[in-house]
This record gives C-alpha cells, structure tokens and sequence, in this order.
C-alpha cells in the first residue's frame, strides 16, 4: 500500500515514520501537489495533514475529489485536512478527529482556527505562533481542571480569538489577560497550569489519524466524477507539475518555454489553436468518436509515430507525460478532429484541398518553391514524353509506391485510399496517375543526366541514355484519369 502524507508543523517526519514507517511523507500540500502526485505516482492514500495558504496557494477541493475519482482514498486531520476533508466528506473523503469533528458539525466554521506561522523545511516547518484549536482545547481543559470557571474561559477564548493568527501564543495570552483586568491568581494559576497541560490538539490528531491507518489500512473510495469545469481544466492542464530531469516542472512552464524557444513556435501555436476550433466546432456539432474510431486512430497513431508495439506506445505515453485516461482523451480528439476532416472533404468532393493546401503552403513561405518545383516536372515531361497523355503504363502500383517512397520521403502509414481521400485526390487510380508523372520526370532527368556526362567525357550521348523522347514500356492501361467526370461525395 503507497501512502502519502502532507506534513508540516503539526507533528514532526521523525514522529510520524515511528507510527506509519512506511509511508512517503511531504511538506504541507499547496495547490496542484495532490493532482500532481495523482497522476505522476498513483498512490493508493493521501493523508492530508497540513498545507499552505498565505506564501503559496492552498490546495483546492477539486484536486481531493479528482483523487478520489482516481480511485485515491483520501484522509485528513488536523489541520488543512480536517479543514478541506470536512468540505468533501459528502463525495467520500474521510476525515478524523476532535478538530474534523468540529468542522463538521458547523462548530467550527472560520479557517483561522487551524492558521499558524511556521519556519521553513530546513527547520523543519515548526510552528511559530499557536493554533486557535488548540488554545480552544487548553481553555477548555483549564476549565475542566477547575484553574478557570466559565466566564473567564469564554473571556479568554474571545481574546485569542481577537488576536491576528500569527500573534497567537500562550504568551501573548497571558499579556491580554493582564491587559484585560483578570486577578493576577487567575494568570498566575493558568500560566503553571500551562506547564504541564496544555493540549496540542492538532498533534493528537494526526497521531490519531496515522495510527487508524496503521493498524486498519484504507478503504477504496466509492466512484465519483469530477465536474470540469473551467477553473478545474485550468488547474489541470497550466499547474499541475510532471516529474522531468529530477525537479517537479508545472505544465506552464513547458508551454512558455515552447513560445520563447522554438524557432518554429507560430506555427505549433497556430496549428494547436486550429486543432482546438476543430473540437469546439465539433462539440457544437455533437460529433462524437466511438470506442471503434478511437482503437482506429490508436493503431493509425502507432504507425504514424513509428511505434513498433503497444510496448512502445506505452514508453512514449510517458515520455511525453501522459496518462493511459489521458491518452485515451488524446486520441479521442484527434478521432473526432479526423471525422470533422472527412466530413469536410467530402463537402469540397470537386474542389478537394487544394485551395487550402495551398494557402497553407503560402502562409509557411513555400509555395513559390513547390509552384515551381511542379512546373519543373510539368516542363520535364512536356520535353522528354510529349505523347504521355495518350499513351499507357502498366508499371506494378506497388512497385510505383516503393519507388517514390525511396526517393522522397512521402511515407503512407494507411491504406492508400484513405490517404489518396484525405490529401486531396480523387481516388487510387488519381494517385497512380500522379506516381508515374513523378516516375517519369526522375527518369527524365537522370537520362538527361547520363547524356550530359556523357557528352563532357566525349561519349556518345545516345548510348549513355538512350532516347530521353521515348517513355518507358507502355501497356494498354490508360494512366490519364477522367478530370472532368462528376464524383460522389464521400459520405
């Protein structure tokens, strides 16, 4: 059984370890430390004892209920656990304790009553001022003790409780009874009795809780959802922190480095916020991906990213801090983003992409380039195969595929008309067609090579290539597509 426990001021690691010597024990919890922790460890408990609230944010309600969604029992006591566990025990979580109780129970209602300074983690986080709970529990026992009747025990919690809580101490309280007017007996009687019976009460109950844990373990938690909300998807995606290089790194950070640092920024940001208005407009539209298209995009992901097994998928799920839900949702989007894509070129069934393939290449500076490298080939082929509309071609498809994907880095990871239907052209017979024109202007141009080399050498040119005007054998096979013939749409 994994346990964490946030710890602080309340009681110290080495008291802790004596009672749960197993456990993994961290400072007091700020915001994003339990959804972090979630995720990056799995633990099967979080005792939460302590947390910040003044020099960091505190632990949100969200983040105890993503645990418990997540199948995380979670316990508090205390301190912020009482506190925060009191707001959620209603979705499972399980609080203990005099101080839980009294939240609980509404009698304890301010987050003051728990509030205390304390040094940092080289000293240990000891306290530096008094909890208000615990003044509450030393009053009361005074009374019980008889060194206090009831008016000067209300009397003295009112003066505590008056007090800013970073000045709260017993010192402080003996001074504002003096200051008040009590019998100097009275002060007199409550500092000896302070001596030896003052009530740490936080400090009792977190030995209490780790002790309940200690000798009978923790209880599964009973399902919950956690509503996204989004203030929640926020914390989730920007604060919540992933385990690189040995720090703990928020997902901000990653993001903003991303924007300061790569030079090819713009168009990752572009091409993400693109991606996001696909889903958005997808949400809009109910367009959903079912368990079948997600298993479809998950196998089309394995071989888009060159992953050999599952194995792997798995070691680049952590790699890039994912985890399985995660991945899971990951591939979901990219499904529902797929089908919006299809829909959409079916639409253009006549125009297809190549509008917008063409702005894009506009928009990254390449299309005088890729204009010009197209006319180029056009130009190769008018002068080495002027005839090649009319003629045929019945070289192998696949040999077709193997040779262009050998010369270029053109890799399909899918049956090829579902890649013909996606970039844009008609059909196979489309991509054929252009397969050989791209065949034929490489052999064009290693002919026109071959002659020009051997012409410099003295050769003769028409035996180091042949008739660069003659095309390859021809077949019957038409490699011409009807252009102008109406299609289906794709639906």
């Amino acid at each position: 059984m994994t346990v964490f426990v946030y710890l602080g001021p309340t009681l110290t690691v080495a008291e802790a370890q004596a009672i749960l010597p197993d456990a993994t024990f961290l400072p007091p919890a700020a915001q994003a430390d339990i959804l972090s922790a979630v995720d990056q460890s799995h633990p099967d408990a979080i005792l939460l004892v302590d947390g910040v609230f003044t020099q960091a944010l505190s632990v949100w309600h969200k983040e105890i209920l993503y645990a418990l969604e997540r199948g995380v029992a979670v316990y508090g006591a205390s301190s912020m656990g009482a506190l925060r566990v009191a707001e959620t025990a209603a979705f499972g979580a399980v609080g203990m304790g005099r101080i839980y109780e009294g939240f609980a129970s509404g009698e304890l209602t301010d987050d003051d009553e728990v509030a205390v300074t304390c040094a940092t983690a080289e000293w240990g986080f000891r306290a530096l001022s008094e909890a208000m709970v615990n003044i509450r529990a030393t009053l009361a026992a005074a009374r019980e003790a008889g060194v206090l009747d009831a008016a000067a025990h209300d009397k003295l919690v009112g003066l505590a409780k008056a007090r800013f809580f970073p000045d709260r101490s017993f010192h402080r309280l003996l001074e504002d009874a003096a200051a008040a007017g009590f019998d100097e007996s009275v002060v007199a009687a409550l500092r000896a009795f302070l001596k030896t019976g003052a009530v740490d009460q936080k400090r009792e109950d977190a030995i209490a809780l780790l002790t309940h844990v200690r000798d009978h373990g923790v209880v599964p938690p009973a399902p919950v959802t956690v509503t996204r909300s989004h203030p929640f998807q926020a914390l989730y995606h920007r604060d919540r922190r992933v385990q690189r290089k040995g720090v703990q790194v928020p997902l901000s950070d990653i993001s903003s480095w991303a924007a300061l640092h790569l030079e090819d920024f713009r168009e990752f940001n572009e091409h993400a916020l693109h991606a996001s208005l696909v889903n958005v407009l997808g949400e809009l539209l109910g367009v959903e991906a079912d368990d079948e298209a997600v298993a479809a995009e998950r196998k089309r992901f394995v071989q888009d990213q060159r992953l050999g097994s599952e194995d792997e998928l798995a070691r680049w799920r952590l790699a890039n801090d994912l985890t399985e839900s995660e991945l899971e949702n990951f591939l979901r989007r990219q499904a529902v983003r797929r089908r919006l894509r299809d829909w959409l070129v079916s639409r253009k069934y006549l125009e297809r992409t190549t509008q917008d393939v063409l702005d894009e290449l506009r928009l990254r500076r390449r299309y005088p380039e890729t204009a010009d490298a197209a006319a180029a080939q056009q130009k190769v082929l008018e002068g080495a195969y002027p005839d090649f509309e009319s003629r045929g071609d019945d070289t192998d498809l696949v040999e077709l595929i193997r040779d262009h994907a050998h010369e270029t880095r053109w890799r399909p990871t899918v049956a090829l008309d579902t890649w013909a239907f996606e970039s844009g052209f008609k059909d196979v017979s489309d991509v054929r067609y252009e397969l050989v024109r791209a065949r034929l202007a490489r052999r064009a141009m290693v002919a026109a090579m071959e002659s020009l080399t051997g012409a410099l050498r003295g050769g003769p040119a028409a035996k180091a290539s042949g008739d660069p005007g003659s095309p390859p054998a021809a077949g019957p096979v038409s490699v011409s597509p009807p252009r102008s013939r109406p299609e289906e749409p794709r639906g």
